[in-house]
Order: C-alpha cells, then sequence, then structure tokens
C-alpha cells in the first residue's frame, strides 16, 4: 500500500518538482551553449520549463495517485531532455538537411508513442523482449563514444581532432542522437500503473 503524499508545495519541491526544474535548467543551459549560447533559445527552454512545471503541479494539486504523478513527471523530465538534446543540431544545420533532421525526430517521438506498450515491456520484461538488446546496445554505444569525447589523460580523444567548428558538430550530432534515444524510452513511463500485469 502507498502512503498518502500531504499535497503542500514544500513536498513538491522536495521531489518531482525539483527534479523538474533542476534537470530542464541544467540541460538547458548545456545544451544551449552549443554551438554558442542564445537568450531566445533559452528562454524558450524554461518558458517549457515553466509549462511542464505548472502541468506536473496541477497533477499534484488534484490528488493524482503518487505512483502515477511520478511515472508520468518522470516522463515530462526525459521527454524534454529529449527535446532540449535536438537542438544543438537544429540550431547548426539549414535547408533539407535540418528538415530531414526535425523529420527524424518527430517520426521517433511518434513511433515511441505508438508502440509505447512494446517499449514498456522491454524494461518490465526484458528476457521476453528483443528490444532492450537494442536499447542496451544503443546505450552502450552512447557509453563508448562518450569516453573518447572527454578525456584520456590530459588529451581529448575525439574532439582533440576536430576543429572549433567540427567540434561543435560533434558535440551537436551527439547530442542529437542521445535526444533521439532519451525521446524514444520515456514513452514507457506513460503506462498507468493499473495496466502493469
Amino acid at each position: 500500500m502507498v502512503r498518502e503524499v500531504e499535497r503542500t508545495a514544500k513536498n513538491f519541491f522536495d521531489g518531482n518538482g525539483l527534479a523538474l526544474l533542476g534537470s530542464n535548467l541544467l540541460m538547458g543551459t548545456l545544451l544551449n551553449l552549443v554551438p554558442r549560447w542564445s537568450l531566445s533559445v533559452f528562454l524558450f527552454f524554461m518558458v517549457i520549463t515553466l509549462i511542464e512545471t505548472v502541468i506536473a503541479w496541477v497533477w499534484w494539486k488534484k490528488g493524482m495517485e503518487i505512483v502515477r504523478f511520478n511515472s508520468l513527471t518522470a516522463f515530462l523530465l526525459l521527454a524534454t531532455i529529449g527535446l532540449f538534446g535536438v537542438f544543438p543540431l537544429f540550431r547548426m544545420i539549414q535547408g533539407i538537411l535540418f528538415w530531414l533532421v526535425l523529420i527524424i525526430y518527430l517520426l521517433v517521438a511518434f513511433y515511441a508513442l505508438y508502440r509505447k506498450e512494446l517499449i514498456f515491456q522491454a524494461f518490465h520484461n526484458p528476457r521476453e523482449s528483443k528490444l532492450i538488446y537494442g536499447i542496451f546496445g544503443v546505450f552502450f554505444v552512447f557509453l563508448i563514444l562518450g569516453a573518447f569525447s572527454f578525456r584520456n589523460g590530459q588529451e581529448m580523444v575525439i574532439l582533440a581532432s576536430l576543429n572549433d567548428h567540427q567540434g561543435a558538430l560533434y558535440v551537436a550530432g551527439f547530442a542529437y542522437a542521445l535526444g533521439l534515444f532519451f525521446t524514444f524510452i520515456s514513452t514507457a513511463l506513460l503506462k498507468k500503473p493499473s495496466e502493469i500485469k
């Protein structure tokens, strides 16, 4: 049995409210640095953060079941990281390439929503799902690329070989792929607790 939590502002911001604000502020700031700082993009990110926080607050005050509330706010958090992650590449490219990466992002988002049950089952019953191998494979690739993108002693293995523009494009491409990944897995959190068997 889940213990009922008093629906106060303090309890909201002690838990998921602070996580939502903190992650959006951190990721919005970091991802806004690529390729260069933009006040308008940062304000756009903060407007999204404000809207999500208000939505989460309404869910909280209306007494949504705590497990459902936690899963939905976690969905907002992951989906927003996914959205913020694709923005650096959107800002760096133009023309047909821009539309191509936008369409890929939208296709991944709509496909993930359409197949949210399959994605949920990959995490809920990993032994019965082949999708989990793909998810872990992609995650492993991110870990390897991330390790080589940062420090090896004092040298940047990948980024040291790139000029400023190439480095920014590499980081934007990496963030874009990570954004697609978070967008894809976030839909598993839309599953209602009452539907879990």
